[in-house]
């Protein structure tokens, strides 16, 4: 199922079946060193606002997960490996411009908890719906960010593949919540 986003066309390029897409270590790079500090500061609140809500989406996704050997399971920890991949992305992408993780992360940590156990509380319907909406926020948001920076291309395009991901995870919730 496709999404009303704008970008959906251009998201369409990333094959969002692949949970981690490969890093070698030439792919890592030091960048920024030479840029002027108005655009870096632009890049480092975007980087540091994707890697907190990267962590808060990984922790919804494992705290959603029971026992119940089920699909929904299965996705859910699908999801969650995808998340810590794109919390990884941002990390890297934070080092690489010589920026370090927020001191505050701890609390997207605990938001995280909250939703994920919360909704696992009130049972399928509603950690499908969570996942929609944190999703569609996400998508949203990485839209903004994408239009509002100037990017350079290797993180772009990194940025352009983990929306497409939150994208495709909102097919599936909106999929599994049709067949509920």
């Amino acid at each position: 199922m496709e999404s009303n986003d704008k970008n959906t066309k251009e998201k369409s390029k990333y094959d969002v079946s692949i949970i981690r897409p490969q890093l070698g270590s030439g792919d890592i790079r030091l960048r920024g060193r030479q840029m002027p500090a108005a655009k870096l500061k632009g890049i480092r609140k975007a980087l540091l606002a994707l890697h907190t809500l990267e962590l808060m989406a990984s922790n919804i996704y494992k705290f959603q997960v029971t026992k119940e050997p089920s699909e929904l399971n299965r996705r859910l920890i699908s999801a969650m490996c995808n998340e810590m991949t794109h919390y990884q992305d941002f990390q890297t992408k934070l080092l690489e411009y010589g920026f370090r993780p927020s001191m505050f992360r701890w609390a997207y940590w605990i938001v995280g908890f909250v939703f994920g156990f919360g909704s696992r509380l009130l049972g399928k319907k509603a950690i499908l719906k969570t996942g929609i909406w944190v999703e569609t926020k996400a998508v949203h948001h990485y839209s903004e960010l994408l239009s509002a920076v100037d990017w350079d291309e290797d993180t772009r395009s990194v940025i352009e593949k983990d929306q497409a991901d939150e994208d495709g995870h909102i097919s599936t919730w909106r999929s599994m919540l049709q067949s509920a």
